[in-house]
């Protein structure tokens, strides 16, 4: 009997669930309503969402909205970009309406401009800036610099090696000088100098990059090219956060060029012995048919090239930060390390960054605090981007040959020709540096008055780089210096201060005027000593470089460079009826760079800026949001030349006995002026659909004056050349950004953003040279010519015709022979003689557009982005495809070979093995560079915080990368994007490091 009641109640307590969850259900209603904003306007494609359901929907043209099945209890969350969200009780309303109130800190977000800052909205130069938590979630990486490419416009950031530790290669608007330095200069925190490297990625706010002059001004004689101003993370007040994000990434190298297998090229040497030799009158057997059996069953042989790269090298960074703080005081303390092994063989980088900051409000109108973050890192690698690096010469090493014989020696010896042993790059390597340093940096902020503050900043800069390389006897350098084993040391000390006192005033007087003043006194000190010492035929390989005196010759010296700068600025930003906006700057710059009568120099800018949307046509004109116009021009300058350039130099010589004397080493130039860059600058900016659709347009001429150089001088001096201020260089380019918001949902969003930079870089002026053109030198320069009116970075080269077949021998200059190569007769010489006056530009190295794509798209809690970069516009000369095709002592095992000329294989472009293939730099070589690239896809997923609540865990990602995966190209090389290393040899492939392929996976989380 009890069993059956048992089973009647519980059966009675189903039903009674099911009739309450019925009548619960039935309890829920159709709500309807209108969002508009504070002038009663609709606010289109708002996100209307029910709290704790999956119900939701979005605003129609009229700012009108439906929800279905509401229960009587909820609460409905309104949203929109630009607006302060709302949420809502329904209590039994069927009809809401809801006013949303703009975010004024959105709308009028200040950036970072240079010793302040200033509202975004009162903005009159050319400034890009994106948040560095942002890109660093969209594209994890260890190197900020990688994650930002492709973001800013007008800023080209290339990685220009897959080396660990290496630094992308940074250039604002172009390149401004031929001799001093063109990168931008950075600010961290308001410290002038540094790097990306210097900073832990994840301590970085945010990024702006000043390009215009107007802008960049207020820098003087360091804004020339450009400035990016780094702000790192603050300290909040608070219970104390804890957080924590590591990725582990493992990477591999691109497709490699295909090589010929052992028994391949044992054949084709054998045809090279056989034509090469033979017309010569002695045919050479390099294999016989037995040895070729062994490389065809893989008994023999050895392959160089994917034995000098990783199958998978694996890299891992960790990051942590602690921060908390009371209403006074606030902290941060945050660390940093990085373990990364490179493709290709021991290869690697071992880096550790920390930081403090402490901030601190000691009376209500005196704030102080404390700024220290440093690094050490530690690099290590083969020889690769120099000349005879690894790449070439593992492409170029016969594949029959082993790296070692029985004995334990290198095999340096390619067929009939020394060469050394590719792999020995690889073991014999005993080369590494090794870098610290500190950044200390205070500040008093001191409110004096309303509106009128004082703020003193002192930096001081303590860093030590020590390089080491023992060349054993099995080295590279040893085998080039007919067995000379060698220890070198190279260590610098880097003492840099720096003392700036700022006096700005911000005043709102009502609204219709409204003032940024700022008036600075600033000096900087540098003081830079190197110690070098090196040791010649070393007693111990295993000490080396640890006492390069432990050396039968050893030599050694000293330098100590030091320079001042010393500088005044005032700048005054005025808007007018919240509508005309006037910026107005001046800078004095002294440096000890220069000599007397040039230390000083003036630097000055102005700016317009007009807001139309705040005038009456406009004003009620509802699908515009913004549309601002600007215009700027100003002066900047260039004091980066290397120091003492101004005066001769004298150094030390001995005699035959020993006896110590002097000379003088270059000559000085007292009359050195400073580069000077005058820009002029049109911008505009536009906003539609509540600024769902954005533009940014921007327009500019940037002409460098002044430029230096290195011109020859009379016999009579002694010199071949003395620097001087003789060219000029234009940059002419238009920037756009566009950006946009397709999607805007409770659980669905979309936000796309298209970078597109343009950019002519042309030399305008070479005074005091013999011809209209100059070269560089270098072994990657000698491909270049910098020729007046031309574009910068143009190539210069025969132009090929393809091969000279047997029938056309009657036409042939003397020189030529059937399968050789075959040019263009520019000069129309009538017996067809090719000389240096068949010479032209064959190609140009840099780019003419660059742009790069970037998708976020979030559902629920999983987030996913694609990240896409272009460069196009250029040529690339391939060294290295050019190297391969030598013919001489020796060959490549290059596929290449099986279409070269023969009297049955007369139709080619690859000559034969003949005694002259007459190959020159030439257009054969010359590739278009133009390359997309999938930088970036990652998908995340975040736990929900009603998860996480009981562990006590504010937040838990975790999240998946892909780097580099796709690359799409014509180019016949590895990786077109580490060609463009150099600003004025842009576009040559030595057989550089390559990037990689990475393959990333990573948590965060905070408690």
């Amino acid at each position: 009997m009890n069993f059956k009641i048992t089973i009647i109640t519980r059966w009675l307590c189903l039903v009674l669930c099911c009739c309450l969850s019925l009548s619960a259900w039935a309890q829920t209603a159709v709500i309807k309503g209108k969002v508009v904003d504070k002038k009663g306007e609709p606010v289109i494609g708002a996100s209307v969402a029910v709290i704790g359901t999956s119900i939701g929907t979005i605003t129609d043209i009229d700012g009108a909205f439906t929800l279905n099945k509401v229960p009587d209890k909820a609460k409905v969350k309104v949203s929109y970009v630009g607006y302060d969200a709302r949420t809502v009780n329904v209590s039994g309303q069927k009809f809401l309406n809801i006013t949303l109130s703009e975010n004024e800190k959105m709308l009028d977000e200040v950036v970072v401009v240079g010793y302040g800052v200033m509202r975004k909205s009162d903005l009159t130069g050319a400034v890009s800036s994106v948040k560095a938590t942002e890109s660093l979630k969209q594209m994890p990486v260890s190197d900020l610099s990688t994650a930002l490419q492709g973001r800013l416009a007008g800023v080209s950031i290339v990685e220009q090696s897959g080396q660990p530790g290496s630094n992308s290669v940074i250039r604002v608007r172009g390149v401004n000088s031929f001799e001093a330095d063109t990168g931008p200069l950075i600010v961290i925190d308001g410290f002038i100098g540094g790097d990306f490297n210097s900073l832990n990625p994840a301590d970085i706010e945010s990024v702006e990059v000043l390009k215009d002059a107007s802008a960049t001004a207020v820098y003087g004689s360091r804004g020339a090219n450009g400035v990016i101003l780094i702000t790192t993370k603050n300290p909040e007040k608070g219970k104390v956060q804890v957080t924590y994000n590591g990725f582990v990434n493992m990477k591999t190298p691109y497709k490699l060029p295909e090589v010929l297998s052992a028994g391949e090229f044992a054949r084709l040497a054998n045809d090279y012995g056989r034509e090469y030799f033979g017309a010569q009158g002695v045919e050479k057997v390099f294999y016989s048919d037995e040895q070729i059996a062994e490389f065809d069953q893989g008994l023999r042989g050895y392959d160089y090239l994917h034995n000098i790269f990783r199958d998978v090298s694996i890299e891992h960074n960790h990051d942590i930060s602690i921060s908390g703080g009371s209403e006074k005081t606030q902290f941060l303390v945050s660390g940093n390390f990085n373990d990364n092994r490179g493709i290709v063989q021991n290869s690697r980088s071992t880096r550790v960054n920390y930081r403090t900051k402490v901030d601190t409000k000691i009376l209500k109108w005196l704030k102080a605090g404390v700024n220290i973050w440093g690094n050490y890192n530690e690099t290590y690698g083969p020889r690769f981007s120099q000349y005879e690096g690894v790449l070439l010469q593992a492409l170029g090493y016969p594949t029959t040959i082993e790296p070692k014989d029985e004995n334990g020696n290198y095999n340096n010896m390619n067929l009939n020709s020394p060469q050394y042993n590719p792999m020995g790059h690889i073991w014999e390597i005993d080369k590494g540096g090794f870098n610290s340093s500190t950044h200390l940096q205070g500040y008093i902020d001191v409110t004096l008055w309303k509106g009128l503050s004082f703020k003193m900043l002192q930096g001081g800069t303590f860093a030590n780089n020590l390089s080491t390389q023992t060349c054993g006897a099995d080295s590279y350098e040893a085998y080039k210096n007919a067995n000379q084993t060698s220890a070198t040391a190279t260590s610098t000390q880097n003492i840099n201060w720096i003392n700036s006192n700022i006096l700005s005033y911000v005043q709102e007087f009502n609204e219709n005027h409204r003032i940024n003043a700022t008036l600075l006194l600033e000096q900087q000190y540098n003081n830079n000593r190197t110690n070098y010492s090196n040791g010649k035929y070393i007693v111990s390989e295993k000490i080396g470089a640890d006492n390069t005196g432990m050396a039968d010759v050893v030599t050694g010296n000293t330098s100590r460079n030091v320079s001042t700068l010393l500088s005044y600025m005032a700048r005054v930003n005025y808007v007018l009826m919240n509508r005309y906006m006037f910026t107005a700057s001046f800078r004095r710059d002294g440096s000890s760079r220069h000599a007397k009568g040039n230390e000083w120099e003036n630097f000055a800018s102005g700016a317009v800026a007009w807001d139309m949307k705040q005038e009456n046509f406009l004003k009620y004109v509802d699908p515009i949001d913004r549309f601002k116009l600007r215009f700027g021009y100003g002066e900047t300058g260039n004091q980066a030349v290397a120091l003492y350039s101004a005066f001769a130099k004298f150094g030390n010589v001995r005699d035959g006995y020993n006896k110590l004397g002097y000379k003088v080493t270059s000559l000085g130039n007292r009359n050195l002026k400073w580069e000077r860059t005058s820009q002029f600058n049109l911008g505009l900016d536009m906003g539609f659909l509540n600024n769902r659709l954005t533009f940014e347009i921007d327009l500019y001429h940037k002409l460098s004056k002044d430029v230096l150089l290195k011109v020859n001088t009379p016999v009579i001096t002694g010199f071949g050349s003395e620097l001087r201020n003789a060219g000029k260089i234009l940059n002419k380019g238009i920037e756009v950004t566009i950006g946009a918001d397709p999607f805007v949902g409770p659980t669905f969003s979309w936000n796309t953003k298209l970078v597109l930079s343009s950019n002519r870089c042309t030399i305008e002026e070479l005074n005091f040279i013999d011809n209209d053109y100059f070269t560089m030198s270098g072994y990657e320069e000698a491909y270049f010519r910098n020729i007046k009116g031309e574009r910068i970075s143009s190539m210069w080269g025969y132009f090929y015709e393809g091969v000279w077949k047997s029938y056309e021998m009657q036409n042939a200059p003397k020189e030529a022979e059937p399968g050789s190569y075959k040019y263009k007769n520019l000069d129309n010489d009538p017996e067809g003689l090719i000389n240096e006056k068949d010479c032209g530009i064959i190609g140009n190295g840099s780019p003419k557009f660059n742009w790069g794509w970037t998708n976020t798209l979030t559902y629920k809690d999983f987030d996913f982005s694609l990240f896409v970069v272009g460069f196009h516009g250029f040529d690339i000369y391939n060294h290295t495809r050019s190297a391969l095709l030598s013919v001489g002592g020796s060959i490549a095992p290059n596929p290449e070979f099986y279409n070269r000329w023969t009297p049955e294989n007369e139709e080619t472009g690859i000559a034969g093995f003949v005694k002259n293939p007459n190959k020159k730099t030439s257009t054969q070589f010359v590739e278009k560079g133009d390359f997309v690239k999938v930088k970036s896809i990652t998908l995340g997923y975040t736990l929900p915080k009603k998860i996480l609540k009981s562990c006590h865990i504010n937040n838990f990602r975790i999240y998946a990368s892909l780097q580099n995966p796709f690359l799409f190209t014509g180019y016949s090389g590895i990786d077109p994007e580490v060609t463009l290393r150099k600003p004025l040899a842009s576009g040559v492939d030595y057989g550089y490091y390559p990037n990689g392929r990475n393959y990333l996976i990573g948590i965060n989380f905070g408690f």
